[in-house]
């Protein structure tokens, strides 16, 4: 279920300095507010690796970070084995050198870059994903400059990164009375952060999707509860969709 049609209404192209130079202002966090809500976008039909399995079909596909960390992570569940069966192209980049080595000796079409820097990989890409990477990188504006010197014509990030507001994280500092994530993390990357990260970037935060799998009775009792609750306390991840915005 996505709670409004993929052939979108644009989100209202507002920067908080439109309102006021003073970050705290309350207009300013109000109309910032209602660009977060107007570019929303809720998904109970899938989970996210499904979702941008769906997006990366038939499409030139970049994938940033894909070597995971560690090949433990490289079973049949692993994200880029199964965008790369649907992908008309698709290229993996990190800068795990030796494990960036092993991938090119099994056959993947992959890189050693670095996509915080000024380099230049020579292609654009339909689609670009960033899947769980911003939150490890310490310098996100450059991530994302990266992403949007590689878009083709009408083409589209999506990063994916944990939400620090959700139950799971929650439930955990209410538990364990601290919260212990990976320990390669360096910030998280909030929906306000997301929207001042694409500003910085020259890129526009087009929508915000949270998704999670549920049953269609569990939607319909989640809808309920979410006219009383944050409905991105649900949502363990966020899903940031970026473009490159009209006239640029």
């Amino acid at each position: 279920m996505a709670q409004a049609s993929e052939q979108d209404r644009p989100a209202a192209p507002l920067h908080w300095t439109a309102i006021s130079d003073n970050p705290n202002h309350p207009d300013a966090k109000a109309g910032v507010r209602r660009v977060l809500k107007d570019i929303e976008r809720v998904h109970t039909d899938t989970d996210i690796v499904g979702y941008i399995e769906k997006a990366a079909a038939g499409k030139r596909v970049l994938d940033i970070g894909m070597a995971s960390h560690s090949e433990i992570y490289w079973g049949d569940r692993w994200p880029h084995r199964r965008f790369a069966k649907v992908a008309s192209s698709i290229l993996g980049i990190d800068i795990l050198e030796s494990l960036i080595g092993r991938l090119a000796a099994d056959g993947y079409n992959v890189r050693v870059a670095d996509a915080t820097s000024d380099m230049d990989l020579g292609e654009r890409f339909d689609l670009i994903l960033a899947m769980d990477v911003i939150e490890h990188v310490d310098n996100p504006v450059g991530l994302m400059k990266f992403c949007g010197r590689h878009l083709a014509p009408g083409g589209r990030v999506l990063v994916s990164t944990p939400n620090p507001f959700s139950r799971k994280f929650i439930r955990q500092f209410h538990r364990q009375k601290q919260i212990v994530v990976n320990l390669d993390h360096v910030i998280w990357v909030t929906p306000t952060m997301a929207l001042e990260i694409a500003h910085r970037s020259s890129l526009q935060l087009k929508h915000l999707h949270l998704i999670k799998p549920m049953s269609k009775l569990k939607a319909a009792l989640k809808r309920l509860t979410w006219r009383y609750e944050a409905i991105e306390y649900s949502f363990p991840d966020y899903l940031y969709e970026f473009t490159v915005p009209d006239g640029r």
